[in-house]
């Protein structure tokens, strides 16, 4: 199944029924007219243009419903096509995507598909679409206004390197823990939104983003002398997968201040 071959033959259907809406339309002005201007002599005519035009536009109508009708949207969704044709249109449009049906990744958001409910989860945002390039023409235009919001480096190091220092401060009542030592990021993540409240507002994709910039600066300097720097590695259940700025995907495990 393939929506876009749907949408290209209801678009037949549409194109009648809306031309002889139209048609339906001005006859009625016209009939008005006549009515006002006491012209009874052009109410034939136009009653029978009206019916004309209805007429079509009924047959128009039941045509368009018996194609709808015929595609099986649930099918559609559960059976891979949606999925499929969704990730060629991410390839097409430069949308990097990763994951198996139904949950995928189109870094930085997670985007889910409920067959049932014939909708969409892009993060925790449900939406009514069968349509793969309408949905991932939609990711794309986030992702670049994404793109051109201002990134504030400095200021996200310092609260980073608050939550590594919180979190260094709470191993070390468990065991000795170096004030250098390696911390999970996916840990800090926790510091950074210690109520559930933050967590809504500021999501781990949101947060994975924000590492992506971070990580695509480089080494960092902070105010007191030390360097920000990530650890990466494959293969790792804590690992937070990013893109750097090659579009390259990279796994970051652990940051050091030292």
């Amino acid at each position: 199944m393939d929506y876009e071959q749907y949408y290209s033959d209801a678009q037949i259907y549409f194109k009648v029924l809306k031309e002889k809406t139209t048609a339906q339309s001005k006859n009625i002005t016209k009939i008005r007219n006549s009515l006002s201007d006491g012209d009874i002599n052009a109410l034939p005519k136009l009653f029978a243009i009206l019916r004309g035009a209805a007429q079509e536009r009924e047959e128009a109508l039941c045509q368009l419903e018996e194609l709808t009708a015929n595609f099986d949207c649930k099918e559609y969704m559960s059976s891979g096509d949606f999925s499929e044709q969704m990730i060629e249109c991410c390839n097409q449009m430069g949308v990097d995507v990763k994951g198996t049906f139904p949950s995928y990744e189109m870094f930085p958001w997670s985007v889910t598909i409920y067959p049932e409910a014939q909708e969409i989860a892009v993060d925790r945002k449900r939406m009514p679409c069968l349509r793969p390039s309408k949905l991932v023409g939609k990711v794309k235009a986030e992702l670049d206004k994404l793109n051109n919001v201002t990134f504030n480096t400095s200021l996200f190091a310092k609260e980073l390197s608050v939550a590594y220092d919180l979190a260094i401060i709470k191993t070390s009542k468990k065991k000795h823990c170096a004030d250098n030592a390696p911390m999970y990021a996916i840990d800090l993540y926790e510091f950074l939104t210690p109520m559930k409240r933050y967590k809504k507002e500021y999501t781990k994709q949101s947060y994975a983003y924000d590492l992506a910039r971070l990580y695509a600066e480089g080494i960092i300097t902070m105010d007191d002398g030390r360097e920000l720097r990530f650890d990466t590695a494959r293969n790792t259940k804590k690992a937070i997968r990013i893109l750097d700025r090659f579009g390259s995907e990279q796994f970051i495990t652990t940051v050091r201040f030292s």
